[in-house]
């Protein structure tokens, strides 16, 4: 593993830098209060704005995890400027495009593929099924063969994108196997429930989604699989983006934080100058620093397809989630009063932190996963 951005890699990063000016940082700052059509409107013309970059048809699909490395270098970029952007973003390419791209037969689905990597959709996957279904194990949502069509019924819940999605990607099961059906909201049978309001992440779009009797093609159902791999891809794509989007977590924080520091006065002296608040800065940006490594690392390793890959996307998803959570609460002392006040960075990002260690797989499970490979395949 190197620690230099090559020339493509950096290019990539300083054209993504360079799209997230102080103007866009202040549009992105209206996510958080923005009605549903201006959500989709800002949305779509970012991920136009990223097509145009390269950025959406990187990496896209297990084959083609090799670019990871490249694409990493952007994606901390835009994950800094805001993570309800990166996650929307990521969500349509990342794990959408990289069903498609990875498990779909691009001869039935390459339009929607081609559209995805333009940035001309905003895409979903459903993969949680809802509450009242919990108690039935694994995956209650179903498809039934019905001459060229599947006819499926299932509810989702915490579906990212949903109220502004093209597409969504409904997993379910078809003839007792794993599969995906390609749902295009509204048609017939399918609800997108009114959005979510969660706690952080303001400017995302989550919603429930319930499908009963919808009729899919059977050129829009991928799958069904004949192994966990499109799923195991899912898992691992899904907490390696939430671990980044931790890391652009804390540095935005750290950075508030610093300018809070540099700019404000207490008891008639500069806050920077309180050797309190220079150690919290100090540990904020050890924190950032040692959970953007360990990201790198994990991303590298999943590219190269290293055996160890998923363990260490867990490692990696625990270690920045509870880091972004006490940096941002570090931050949070800093700013003290202002910033226990609604609307400033440091407490979005206090609210923010706490998605990135439930969705996915949760730090518990995810510690779990680790012990299991620990006691199953490291000589210690």
């Amino acid at each position: 593993m190197y620690f230099d951005w090559t020339a493509e890699e950096l290019a990539l990063k300083q054209s993504v830098a360079a799209l997230l000016t102080q103007d866009a940082a202040t549009e992105l700052g209206l996510l958080d209060e923005a009605e549903l059509w201006q959500l989709k409107r800002i949305t779509s013309r970012y991920l136009k704005a990223l097509s145009g970059l390269g950025y959406l048809e990187i990496a896209l699909g297990p084959a083609e995890r090799g670019q990871l490395m490249r694409l990493i270098a952007g994606q901390e970029e835009l994950a800094k400027a805001s993570g309800s952007l990166f996650l929307a973003t990521e969500t349509t390419a990342r794990i959408f495009g990289g069903l498609l791209a990875g498990f779909g037969d691009r001869s039935r689905i390459g339009d929607i593929l081609e559209a995805v990597t333009h940035g001309e959709v905003i895409a979903g996957v459903a993969v949680t099924e809802s509450e009242e279904d919990a108690a039935e194990p694994g995956l209650t949502t179903a498809g039934v063969r019905d001459g060229k069509e599947w006819v499926v019924s299932g509810r989702k819940d915490y579906v990212t994108n949903a109220p502004i999605a093209d597409w969504i990607a409904v997993v379910g099961i078809a003839e007792g196997r794993p599969a995906a059906f390609l749902v295009e909201p509204p048609q017939a049978g399918a609800t997108v429930g009114p959005r979510m309001r969660t706690l952080g992440f303001n400017g995302l779009a989550v919603a429930r989604l319930e499908l009963d009797s919808v009729r899919v093609p059977n050129d829009l159902v991928i799958g069904p699989f004949a192994d966990e791999a499109a799923l195991e891809y899912l898992g691992a794509m899904q907490d390696l983006i939430l671990a980044l989007a931790a890391v652009g977590l804390q540095f935005r924080t750290t950075a508030e934080a610093k300018r809070h520091a540099l700019t404000h006065r207490r008891d008639g002296k500069d806050v920077f100058r309180y050797q309190e608040v220079r150690f919290k800065l100090a540990e904020m940006l050890t924190w950032a620093q040692t959970s953007q490594l360990l990201t790198f690392r994990a991303a590298w390793l999943y590219a190269t397809g290293d055996p160890e890959a998923r363990t260490v996307i867990h490692c990696a998803k625990v270690f920045c989630a509870e880091g972004a959570e006490q940096v941002t609460s570090m931050g949070m002392q800093v700013l003290a009063g202002r910033g226990y006040l609604s609307g400033n960075p440091v407490e979005q990002a206090y609210r923010d932190a706490k998605l990135t260690g439930i969705a996915g797989t949760t730090s518990e499970r995810a510690r779990m996963a680790i012990a299991g490979d620990l006691l199953k395949r490291y000589q210690v």
